[in-house]
């Protein structure tokens, strides 16, 4: 399973152009941020970032970037529909109580 944090690490790396401009925007120290992305990289057996200035993604990079802007437009999809959800999990949660035996 994908660590998202090292995720929005390596994306804040390639927008902020570096590690310590990562590290700033994501209020963590650099080294965290490249303990993140080494970790990620092991994970993906990939090299992720093309160290330089500014920093670039390799293919497999800007691949996992893609993937995390898709989990991050679902879960925008999913928050907007909440109030719905939570509707619904309140309906069924009182569906279930009413057929549930009374207990003594």
């Amino acid at each position: 399973m994908l660590n998202y944090l090292a995720l929005e690490a390596l994306d804040a790396i390639i927008r902020a152009g570096s590690f310590e401009n990562a590290a700033e925007a994501l209020h963590i120290s650099p080294s965290a941020v490249s303990q993140r992305i080494a970790k990620l990289e092991r994970h993906v057996s990939a090299r992720l970032v093309i160290r330089g200035t500014p920093c670039r993604a390799t293919d497999e990079g800007a691949l996992l970037i893609q993937h995390l802007e898709k989990v991050r437009l679902m879960e925008s999809e999913l928050a907007e529909h909440a109030p719905e959800i939570a509707f619904l999990c309140k309906r069924e949660n009182s569906l279930n109580q009413r057929s549930k035996p009374d207990q003594f």
